[in-house]
């Protein structure tokens, strides 16, 4: 376990063939905030051809995931991620530093961002500048957790993962649609810009990737729990879950990142 997030790392570049071998699909232990080293079972990302021709990945990941607020639960349904990739979009991108200069030594390493969250989706429900009509996405409740993973001697190392940021999104679970309505409202944000965040933890147990080099959107999975003190509440939030939803973005367009 690390005593602070940037020692005993070293600046390590990778090859194409390390990129391409990099254990994103192994075990993990607790983040190295956590005080508890924690080992799972690896629901290992490969696929096997069964005896009727049809292709069954091996992973094993739940169908949970939580968000709490002072221990109360907001119900969330989906499971999704984003993830910075290479100009060719085939591979995660190594990114120079997951501390953005933050620390005192720059690390090595991936950025993924975890979003759990419920939210309506209405199709062509909104027009961009450019005139492209796409869907109007509104988050009633949810979590994006932005992680970061060093990389070192090619390997990703899920035990010293980071929790970088943390933003929450809540509304009143019990509260009745107004008259005339039939779409919740958007939630609020409880993480606004001045907004205190202390105490991020985070622990990845396993994480699998979807195939992105062949442009697959959905699938993978993860096992992680995320946590911090946000205006002095109490926030837990995590997932065992395959992603529903899997955005790749370039560092160029890192959006969160």
């Amino acid at each position: 376990m690390l005593t602070t997030p940037h020692s005993g790392y070293r600046n390590t570049l990778l090859s194409a063939a390390s990129l391409l071998s990099i254990a994103f699909l192994s075990l993990g232990a607790a983040g190295c905030q956590s005080t508890t080293s924690v080992v799972s079972d690896a629901p290992v990302a490969t696929s096997t051809t069964m005896t009727h021709g049809i292709m069954s990945t091996q992973s094993s990941y739940k169908d949970t995931r939580y968000l709490t607020i002072d221990g109360k639960d907001y119900p969330v349904y989906e499971n999704s991620a984003r993830i910075v990739v290479n100009k060719a979009k085939n591979s995660p991108e190594l990114v120079a530093d997951i501390f953005d200069g933050k620390a005192e030594s720059a690390v090595p390493g991936y950025k993924v961002m975890f979003i759990v969250r419920t939210n309506s989706v209405a199709a062509e429900g909104r027009k961009l500048d450019n005139g492209q009509v796409i869907e109007n996405r509104m988050i009633h409740r949810g979590s994006k957790s932005l992680v970061g993973i060093p990389v070192v001697d090619g390997q990703a190392k899920l035990d010293q993962a980071q929790l970088l940021d943390f933003d929450i999104i809540y509304d009143d679970v019990n509260k009745d649609l107004a008259a005339g309505e039939v779409v919740k409202p958007r939630g609020q944000k409880l993480t606004k810009a001045d907004t205190p965040v202390t105490n991020k933890q985070v622990t990845i147990r396993s994480l699998t990737l979807p195939n992105i080099a062949s442009g697959e959107s959905a699938g993978g999975g993860v096992d992680f729990e995320a946590s911090a003190t946000v205006a002095g509440k109490q926030i837990k939030t995590g997932a065992n879950s395959a992603f529903n939803i899997f955005y790749t973005v370039d560092s160029d367009n890192a959006r969160g990142f």
